[in-house]
């Protein structure tokens, strides 16, 4: 998942690829449609014992966190990982009747954005775009329909296009289409300080592993969907300072045990599972998001099918015992997102 640098053009091959993905996903037979969800979480079904964390919903970006980005290297090329849930119809204030928030999104944010970007010459590619069809390890609240990473030659081209006026108008599209969204920001490189957020404040909803995951009906959705097809997940690990023990990564960091688990997973699994790592990025920071939400890897696992996938995280010989345990004591925090084979 390289992207190229070069400038001229580049913002309409943007735009070109991610009509040609929206396009396709409308047509493709086995694409995610959203359902009524329910949820097992106990905080969801009205449990005593649950603690339920209000549901906060984001989608503007702050003056705050822009002046953020400007506090780090100003030419280190980012890649940033929009989570996006669209509204069912757009903002109604925005004039375009009955437009549903996804072609808001994409007929009038997205396709506005490569004159602006022409003109600055900001050096953008997309280097992942897809539906989101499960969230195996979410919060409460969280339900995304679109995964879009564009990587930027550099922070400063990125802060120099969403502070221009041009495209300061456009956001009223972007608003008006979503009714949440995450914006991560993220670097090719281990930053200086790897992992950032170990003094940082502990998240109030932690996720290491789902409670009765295959229990779940958002999770079970994935039985209506063809079990041959590829899939990704998109990994969000934040890391802890040191292992938990009896997870077969003792006295380690939490940086050393999920590498532990990581290079277990993809070796032995490689050929099992198909699975192989197709993206690895390094948080920095959540520009859209809770301020809890703070991440220090970002992983794009590739499985070759659904069936296979399912077979690895269902294998109580292997995976479960020897595996999984590395996994959940070298974390704090943990997201899981299931999308459609990437482009």
């Amino acid at each position: 998942m390289s992207c190229s640098t070069q400038k001229g053009g580049q913002s309409e091959q943007f735009l070109k690829k991610i009509q040609e993905a929206t396009s396709a996903a409308t047509l493709r037979p086995n694409t995610f449609v959203p359902k009524q969800r329910t949820s097992n979480r106990p905080e969801e079904n009205g449990s005593k014992t649950s603690r339920k964390k209000p549901k906060m919903n984001y989608v503007e970006l702050t003056d705050q966190a822009v002046e953020s980005m400007r506090d780090r290297d100003p030419d280190e090329p980012v890649a940033m990982i929009n989570l996006l849930k669209f509204r069912d119809v757009a903002d109604p204030n925005l004039g375009l009747e009955t437009t549903s928030g996804r072609d808001c999104y994409f007929g009038h944010y997205i396709a506005g954005v490569p004159p602006i970007a022409n003109r600055l010459e900001i050096g953008h590619s997309p280097l992942y775009l897809n539906d989101v069809n499960s969230c195996f390890f979410a919060s409460t609240g969280e339900d995304w329909d679109y995964l879009l990473v564009p990587q930027y030659r550099s922070r400063r081209s990125f802060i120099e296009m969403i502070t221009d006026s041009h495209y300061q108008e456009l956001l009223k599209y972007r608003s008006g289409a979503l009714v949440n969204s995450r914006l991560i920001e993220c670097v090719n490189e281990k930053p200086e300080g790897y992992p950032l957020h170990l003094n940082a404040s502990l998240p109030a909803d932690p996720i290491i592993e789902q409670p009765g995951l295959f229990k779940d009906p958002r999770v079970n959705e994935i039985n209506d969907r063809d079990a041959e097809q590829p899939t990704d997940m998109l990994n969000l690990v934040r890391l802890a300072g040191t292992t938990k023990p009896n997870g077969g990564v003792d006295n380690m960091s939490g940086a050393q045990g999920y590498e532990e688990y990581r290079k277990g997973v993809t070796d032995l699994y490689a050929e099992r599972a198909g699975v192989k790592i197709t993206w690895r990025a390094f948080p920095v920071a959540t520009l859209i998001g809770p301020s809890d939400e703070l991440w220090d890897e970002a992983l794009i696992y590739h499985y070759l099918s659904r069936s296979r996938m399912l077979s690895m995280f269902t294998d109580y010989e292997d995976y479960r015992v020897n595996h999984l345990p590395k996994r959940n004591a070298s974390i704090v925090d943990s997201r899981l997102i299931e999308t459609t084979v990437g482009r």
